[in-house]
């Protein structure tokens, strides 16, 4: 399958194994702050990481677009400082796309939609103890929860309110400028859902979709909208292709 065209009540998630593209291959349509930050990671995973999400946003991007993926205009403002990371905004004329980028051991996720700002999420199921994690980010009532599970379950339900949380919060561009544990979600086992936060944004107007990871992730999707029949398709990247001087991703 050929990577689609988005259409109007619709949203499109990619994922891909920063294992599986060549450094040099994806830095040729990157652009310098992009090179920039992604030469200051000290360990490669995390370098690979870095430069997966930011060749596949600008691919899929482009697809979109109908350019070249280095022609697409990818800002990254970040409102505590002049580096260039933050949520990123696609600036290309003509361009109305929101757009997220995630990632977390073997697995990056790209999303976009014309619905509305949207923040996506993966985590790697943590393996360590939780409990220092869970009393900075969880809630009383969401600690109660967890606590309420055999431990040997604990791990991924920890993961699943996780996401809720940071997705949201990436969907408004606050991140984790706001602390997690002023935000609060439904329960691990309950559908994902935003119960409380102090933005003046109404819970209700967030809508969440979990995600298909794979084993050992969990994933979520979060958009800023008041459709509720928003459908989401997530493809995994086989490959790319150039059909004269524009990209097509081969989807597995």
């Amino acid at each position: 399958m050929i990577a689609p065209i988005l259409g109007a009540g619709e949203c499109h998630v990619w994922w891909a194994d920063p294992r599986h593209q060549t450094v040099e291959d994806m830095s040729e349509v990157l652009s310098e702050p992009e090179l920039e930050r992604a030469a200051r990671f000290r360990r490669d995973p995390d370098r690979r990481r870095f430069l997966t999400g930011s060749w596949l946003l600008r691919t899929v991007t482009a697809i979109q677009l109908g350019i070249r993926p280095e022609d697409v205009v990818v800002e990254r403002k970040c409102s505590d400082c002049t580096r260039h990371h933050g949520k990123p905004h696609i600036r290309t004329a003509g361009s109305r796309l929101h757009v997220s980028v995630s990632h977390s051991g073997d697995r990056v996720a790209v999303a976009l939609t014309t619905e509305g700002p949207l923040g996506v999420d993966v985590e790697l199921v943590p393996s360590t103890p939780i409990d220092d994690l869970a009393r900075c980010a969880l809630t009383v009532r969401e600690r109660r929860a967890l606590e309420a599970l055999p431990q040997a379950e604990r791990y991924e339900a920890f993961a699943r309110v996780w996401v809720r949380k940071e997705a949201a919060l990436k969907a408004t561009g606050h991140g984790l400028r706001i602390s997690p544990d002023r935000v609060e979600v439904s329960g691990p086992e309950e559908r994902p859902e935003l119960l409380s936060w102090p933005l003046d944004v109404p819970p209700a107007e967030v809508s969440y979709r979990a995600l298909d990871p794979g084993d050992g992730y969990v994933g979520v999707l979060a958009v800023l909208t008041g459709n509720r029949n928003l459908r989401v398709t997530e493809s995994h990247v086989a490959g790319m292709r150039l059909v004269g001087a524009e990209p097509l991703l081969v989807a597995a």
